[in-house]
């Protein structure tokens, strides 16, 4: 949800500015541009957030806003280097494209042949492939947890990595259904260091950050200059932003995720891919590369066009491939739209950062050529204020009397209120996120979800007869409901024990 509201945003931005005739283009979509960031970040109290636009070759807005971080107040430039997370992914899939033109790696190879020490519990991980990997098609289940609060720095944590996966089990046959998979990528340093001869950040330097001129990227952060260095911040227990504790950093997830840049470079990086490899006479990768990197590799049902690694879909005559990406206290964007020579990149020191509106707006804005409707905020973020100091009743209030006063300016759908709950819970606050969740099931009881989700507030603060009393109400909602029909078995088994 918080990557489609960078994209979103990103592209509203992008198709205001073409729709502008070239003589007053460049000052109204200036100014289009910073009203609109400079709205989000003021509704969102947002601590910093770049935009960089790129057209023909052409920087055609480039600003930041905000600061570094909230303790020191430094402020944002465009050289400010950000955690890109999963827009790490593409520059790795080049990578291996790279080593399948030199002869190096084949893309239908098998894995095991460039990584022999990965060993899995059941003897299907030997039909996994390169491309199954980069089309997220392999079966690998996905991270369970990134370890940013205990991460490995030393040029062995990708093998070692890679040799922990002796006792999972793939969750499907390689190659039959689409799983987003950060762990497959991450086992990708392995393939690209042992076929190169260098550690995996070593490659990526030398083979595509230099090459492109990108002169303040990397994938090791113990390289990014103290100066430059941005901070991630979250919601804190208080519901307050804050500075994140932990920066999301671990070597042995560094093809997945830690990817560490800046606006400037990442306009390099679409000049890269808008001209198919190509930047300043230097030739990143082959056309033929550019064909299979961003063509439709993998079907699945109520997926966009799944490329290797990009994702891509139609929206207006335009094709737009993207890659969003979102961990632990930052949200990036990148996506070039080669119809239109552009591309745009955005960058937020934050998590927190959505809205579910977006998607309509920009179909709006593309489509009809016009916004009809404002910019809105999930109503959990004003509740957000109120909850822990002024209690439930507050929160009812608020909720009504927006929902009848400013229809337009919040969203009201019910899956906010469900991951409010859920934030709630999951930050200490139970006793709140009972009230929530509670609140949640009077606005909404024939939902088998919302039941569900009250009987895991009960749960929580061991009111078991409550709790299963709810589980049983979601299951009679729908029979499908397959989570606390499970619930339901192991509490009834303790009961007996």
């Amino acid at each position: 949800m918080q990557v489609y509201l960078l994209f979103s945003l990103l592209l509203v931005v992008v198709s205001l500015f073409f729709s502008c005739d070239k003589k007053t283009q460049v000052n109204h979509s200036e100014k289009t541009f910073d009203s609109l960031l400079v709205m989000q970040k003021e509704s969102w109290n947002l601590p910093g957030v770049v935009l960089g636009i790129i057209k023909n070759d052409e920087v055609v807005y480039s600003k930041a806003f905000g600061v570094r971080g909230i303790d020191t107040n430094d402020s944002l430039t465009v050289k400010s280097v950000f955690h890109m997370a999963s827009v790490s992914k593409p520059f790795v899939a080049t990578a291996i494209m790279q080593l399948v033109e030199d002869g190096k790696v084949e893309l239908d190879g098998r894995l095991i042949d460039y990584v022999p020490y990965f060993k899995m519990a059941d003897d299907r991980y030997k039909l996994i492939t390169i491309r199954h990997i980069l089309n997220h098609s392999s079966g690998i289940p996905d991270v369970e947890d990134y370890e940013w609060h205990k991460p490995q720095y030393d040029d062995g944590a990708a093998e070692r990595y890679a040799q922990s996966f002796v006792d999972t089990y793939l969750d499907f046959n390689p190659g039959t259904q689409y799983s987003y998979s950060n762990a497959a990528f991450d086992i990708l340093a392995n393939v690209i260091s042992r076929a190169s001869g260098m550690t995996f950040e070593e490659y990526m330097k030398k083979n595509i950050f230099e090459p492109a001129g990108m002169k303040n990227s990397t994938f090791f952060k113990p390289e990014v200059p103290e100066e430059l260095a941005t901070k991630p911040h979250v919601l804190g227990d208080s519901l307050q932003i804050t500075v994140s504790e932990v920066y999301p950093y671990n070597r042995r997830h560094a093809p997945s995720s830690t990817l560490n840049s800046n606006v400037e470079d990442m306009l390099k990086w679409a000049q890269v891919n808008l001209n198919k490899g190509e930047i300043n006479g230097n030739r990143i990768y082959s056309e033929l590369s550019y064909d299979l990197l961003t063509q439709p590799q993998f079907k699945a049902e109520g997926r966009d066009s799944i490329c290797l690694s990009w994702f891509a879909h139609k929206l207006g005559d335009y094709r737009v491939v993207n890659h969003g990406g979102g961990d632990t206290g930052y949200l990036t964007d990148f996506a070039f739209i080669p119809g239109m020579n552009a591309a745009l990149v955005m960058m937020a020191n934050n998590d927190f950062y959505w809205s579910g509106d977006a998607s309509r707006i920009l179909l709006q804005q593309l489509v009809l050529e016009r916004i009809e409707k404002e910019w809105q905020i999930p109503i959990h973020y004003k509740l957000k204020d109120y909850i822990l100091d002024e209690g439930i009743e507050k929160c009812r209030e608020v909720y009504f009397k927006e929902k009848k006063d400013n229809p337009e300016k919040y969203v009201f759908e019910g899956r906010y209120l469900d991951e409010f709950g859920y934030q709630l819970l999951y930050r200490g606050h139970k006793k709140e996120a009972l009230q929530i969740f509670k609140f949640h099931v009077e606005l909404e009881p024939d939902n088998a979800t919302y039941a569900e989700s009250l009987a895991e507030g009960y749960l929580a603060l061991n009111e078991t007869e409550e709790a299963i009393k709810w589980y049983q109400k979601a299951v009679e909602i729908n029979p499908d409901q397959e989570y606390s029909k499970k619930k339901l078995m192991e509490l009834r088994i303790n009961d007996k024990e």
